[in-house]
């Protein structure tokens, strides 16, 4: 199915005469809008350019003030004070710098201490060990024995 706009041939008188009314219309508006601006335009730039000279009025003491301030206080006592830490360090002597004391054997002093820690535990342990009770569980019971002896002697007493 052929597309129906590509049938129609294009006027290019037509398409000029449809420019040119166009921009005469463009121009028209333009010129409409450079008018309705122009007035609001010059009447901000008055306004700024007034609140602009009230703003440097305003601040004008205080940064005369602070100017002032920073000449005649800040500065000279920054400058004393870098001339005094100037000849402070002229003055003093480079410093000596002490040698770090080195640590000797550090591991083998760990490893010392450990096995004194852990000889003092053993021993602790063992003594008290050795004063704890000692029971053998496997162990006859020496009463029972001499109980049986008693009632077998009395047997053959009375029964032989």
């Amino acid at each position: 199915m052929p597309c129906k706009t590509a049938d129609k041939r294009i006027d290019s008188d037509h398409l000029r005469q449809e420019a040119a009314n166009l921009a005469e219309a463009i121009a028209e508006r333009a010129e409409r809008a450079a008018e309705w601006a122009a007035p609001r335009v010059a009447r901000a730039g008055e306004n700024v350019s007034r609140a602009a000279k009230e703003a440097q009025t305003r601040i004008e003491p205080a940064y005369s003030e602070a100017r002032a301030r920073v000449v005649d206080d800040y500065l000279p006592r920054a400058q004393r004070a870098a001339e005094a830490a100037r000849a402070a360090i002229a003055e003093a002597p480079a410093p000596v710098v002490a040698p770090k004391k080195r640590r000797c054997c550090r591991g083998l002093k760990v490893l010392a201490w450990t096995t004194v820690v852990t000889a003092a535990a053993g021993a602790a342990y063992i003594a008290w060990r050795r004063s704890q009770p000692v029971e053998d569980p496997w162990a006859e019971e020496y009463w029972a024995d001499t109980a049986e002896e008693g009632a077998e002697a009395i047997e053959e007493a009375t029964g032989a």
